[in-house]
């Protein structure tokens, strides 16, 4: 058993959607993130509302638990509850099983979580909450199609002497040969046990014009290497000056759970490149 109490990191609700988005189907999950401390053995209770936000149609949705897992693009995949290595679905219940939602209505789905009073590591452990449903596909001129559609609440567990260590391994500007727009690409990797969650900012000071591009919500995965694109404002002169600054909000290995990471300078020799664009999670 560890000496110290289990810090329970859980975001819930990121936008994971097959095949479309949530608002395709009208289907809300909420809260989005909740971080809690529990001792092994004990139990905790979260509550997820599931809002049909349809004006017009009733939705029926079933509900399961799955693992879960970020590709180095960003991409989530899911896999079946209790295979993976970090996961959490075999400690975890949930009521009800089925809903059914009429037009704007909510309904609470009781999460209970029962920590292991034994755990064979620290670190990171993860499940997903699941909604599916099968609604007819709206195409013009068809009919009798029918598609499955799932949004998920992600779940992030955070044990014992956890610790998530992000660093920005290198970075590359690139011009989009389509567009010719300018992309900023960056590597970023996590030797912890513990994901870490980055938000800052880059800063450009291109010969006295300054311009800043937020970066929000980018999960990198404990032992993991995450790739991000993003694009950059206007015309970029080869002696511009460009700076990445990231704060990592979970950090556990610090009292405040937040640490900054070195100001990462980037080099302006831009390359040719056709690259989409990546959002966090």
């Amino acid at each position: 058993m560890f000496n110290r109490l289990i810090k329970i990191a859980i975001a819930a609700a990121l936008p994971l959607c097959f095949p479309a988005s949530a608002n395709a189907f009208g289907i809300g999950l909420q809260p989005t993130t909740v971080e809690i401390s529990v001792e092994p053995g004990d139990t905790n209770r979260q509550v997820v509302n599931i809002a049909n936000v349809h004006t017009e149609k009733t939705i029926s949705l079933t509900l399961g638990l799955a693992d879960w897992k970020l590709d180095g693009e960003g991409q989530i995949s899911l896999s079946p509850p209790g295979e993976g290595e970090a996961s959490a679905a075999t400690w975890t219940r949930f009521s009800p099983a089925f809903l059914t939602l009429k037009p704007g209505e909510t309904e609470q789905v009781i999460v209970d979580i029962a920590t292991p009073s034994r755990l064979n590591r620290s670190g990171d452990f993860r499940f997903a909450l699941l909604a599916s449903t099968i609604l007819p596909e709206e195409r013009s001129g068809q009919s009798g199609v029918w598609k499955k559609y799932q949004i998920a609440s992600l779940f992030y567990l955070t044990t014992g002497d956890a610790e998530s260590v992000p660093v920005i391994q290198s970075s590359e500007l690139k011009t989009n040969e389509q567009s010719g727009e300018k992309l900023l690409h960056l590597e970023i990797s996590n030797d912890g046990n513990a994901h870490a969650r980055l938000q800052g900012t880059i800063d450009i000071d291109d010969n006295g014009r300054r311009e800043s591009v937020a970066i929000g919500n980018l999960v990198v995965l404990n032992n993991a290497t995450r790739n991000y694109s993003t694009p950059l404002p206007g015309d970029i002169a080869p002696d511009a000056s460009i700076e990445v600054r990231l704060l990592n909000t979970h950090a556990p290995q610090y009292s405040g759970d937040a640490e900054y990471l070195p100001p990462h300078k980037v080099a302006t020799e831009t390359k040719q490149a056709s690259l989409l664009v990546e959002s966090g999670r």
